[in-house]
């Protein structure tokens, strides 16, 4: 949690010196392995300094006759160049790809094109934001596990309260919840939050609300854009001590 605080602060310093247009964030749920797959792909094609020619690259993309590793060349590669036409045909391969395992692949090249045209376009240094979970609208994907301190169920009063106060704190600060599930003993919340607004010192006003009837929420809460949790995995966190205290 503490680590996430400080990657957030120095995220926003970074912005704050270099203006919230220069802020990008891959918008869709890609897995952190496959976008570190990507990027170390394209820096081996930038160490290489592979030549090529944009539209036979892009001629190359939309044939059906090629395979899928040297599509996932092009690709590269037509992110690579602060290029409209290789841009537009990036775009256009992304919204329909004819390989749908090429799917992650080319909207991380997407975004990677846009970045390199805004940046020769403005001439100004643009932060990208990789996480395995996304955003949308300059607003960052967080999964937000919350559990009973004794792991014991909540009453249906107690999960009224969860619900309404945890709603109520959250749609003020204009924080956009996509799930909110309870479950017996704990409960969960996918948001989406502007970059600049605190969400732990919200969460947390939140727990203190919601204790001042009883105490039934644990003061440590997971807070990560890596994955959503399965409840699988929620459970084996639950059933294991040593992980829950990891949490704050």
């Amino acid at each position: 949690m503490k680590n996430w605080n400080n990657i957030l602060n120095k995220l926003r310093a970074t912005i704050n010196d270099n203006g919230i247009d220069s802020f990008h964030i891959l918008e869709d749920l890609i897995p952190i392995e496959e976008q570190m797959e990507y990027f170390k792909y394209f820096d081996d094609l930038k160490e290489r300094d592979v030549r090529f020619v944009p539209d036979s690259e892009i001629e190359l993309l939309f044939s059906p006759d090629v395979t899928v590793k040297r599509k996932k060349e092009s690709i590269a590669l037509l992110s690579s160049i602060p290029n409209v036409k290789a841009y537009r045909a990036l775009e256009t391969y992304q919204a329909n790809p004819m390989d749908p395992e090429l799917k992650n692949w080319s909207s991380i090249a997407l975004l990677g094109s846009r970045i390199s045209l805004y940046s020769d376009l403005s001439g100004k240094p643009q932060t990208y934001i990789s996480s395995g979970l996304g955003g949308h609208d300059k607003k960052l994907r967080f999964f937000a596990l919350f559990i009973s301190p004794t792991r014991e169920n909540f009453t249906d009063h107690q999960k009224e309260l969860i619900e309404r106060e945890f709603r109520f704190q959250l749609e003020s600060a204009e924080i956009d919840i996509e799930t909110f599930e309870i479950e017996d003993n704990y409960f969960s919340i996918l948001l989406l939050f502007p970059f600049r607004t605190d969400v732990r010192a919200i969460l947390q006003s939140a727990i203190e609300e919601c204790n001042q009837y009883g105490n039934f929420l644990d003061q440590k809460f997971l807070f990560t854009n890596v994955k959503v949790f399965t409840q699988e995995e929620i459970q084996k966190m639950i059933d294991n001590n040593d992980e829950l205290d990891q949490l704050k």
